[in-house]
């Protein structure tokens, strides 16, 4: 396919609680299109639960500014790709700065809402209690088989609810400006998602007034997982390494079109 991607840069975001593997794949795909890549860490991940919870969506948000700036000083296109909250941070970006694409895989707008009513965790909608109560709150972590089928790396056995009234925060703000993204979309989402809705990237794609706006569904058969990590799956992380650089070429080449 050549440096098909050459004048390009990505912009490569992790999810809530995780690391920049989760991108990695992704990235490395992107790289050998010739694109100029990065996958930063954070604020608030990498480093202790403690210092997660001190974070929210204004640090976040922050980080990916600054480096999106820095890469916008690099290439002469900047795209933003995010799984998860990372998608999040990346219809932020298309929101406040002028990416390319707008990349967002799983990407939550929300994770319930009562009309219709959708909730996935009944503890969600007492965060702002729960979290007085007990700030760092123990959950399962993932099992070997679940990790086999879908690797990750972070935050293990607990959710800082401080960070995620952060993140939830950060979903009500960014849906509220939708309409504001006009650049080419991509959302890519599981039917069968246990973490985010597909719903969420049915809102996004509604809600933005992209000319180019695409929603790719990619089914997952198994129940071990949540079905959410869709650059790591086995069964999404080759499709998505495909689509993506795809949609993005297409965005590159002035006479072809996202799509």
């Amino acid at each position: 396919m050549g440096k098909i991607l050459e004048g390009g840069a990505a912009l490569c975001i992790h999810g809530f609680g995780g690391m920049p593997f989760e991108m990695l794949g992704l990235a490395a795909a992107l790289e050998r299109l010739g694109c100029v890549v990065s996958v930063p860490l954070l604020p608030g991940h990498g480093t202790s639960p403690e210092d997660w919870n001190r974070t929210g969506f204004d640090h976040w948000a922050g980080a990916v500014e600054r480096e999106y700036d820095r890469l916008a000083g690099l290439a002469e296109r900047v795209f933003v790709c995010g799984l998860s909250m990372g998608g999040l941070l990346a219809l932020h970006l298309g929101v406040v700065r002028r990416p390319a694409a707008v990349v967002a895989l799983a990407a939550p707008v929300y994770l319930y809402r009562f009309l219709p009513l959708e909730v996935r965790d009944w503890r969600l909608p007492f965060l702002p209690l729960l979290r007085r109560v007990r700030p760092l709150w123990p959950t399962a972590p993932g099992g070997v088989e679940s990790r086999r089928i879908a690797p990750w790396r972070g935050y293990e056995g607990v959710v800082a609810l401080g960070a995620l009234a952060g993140l939830m925060d950060g979903m009500r703000r960014v849906r509220a400006r939708l309409g504001a993204i006009t650049a080419p979309l991509l959302a890519l989402h599981c039917p069968d998602d246990a973490t985010v809705p597909l719903s969420s990237s049915m809102t996004i794609v509604a809600g933005v007034s992209s000319a180019v706006r695409r929603l790719e569904l990619l089914p997952i058969a198994e129940g071990v997982t949540s079905r959410h990590l869709l650059t790591t799956h086995r069964d999404t992380r080759a499709r998505v390494e495909r689509l993506v650089p795809e949609f993005l070429a297409r965005g590159l080449d002035p006479g072809g079109q996202p799509g």
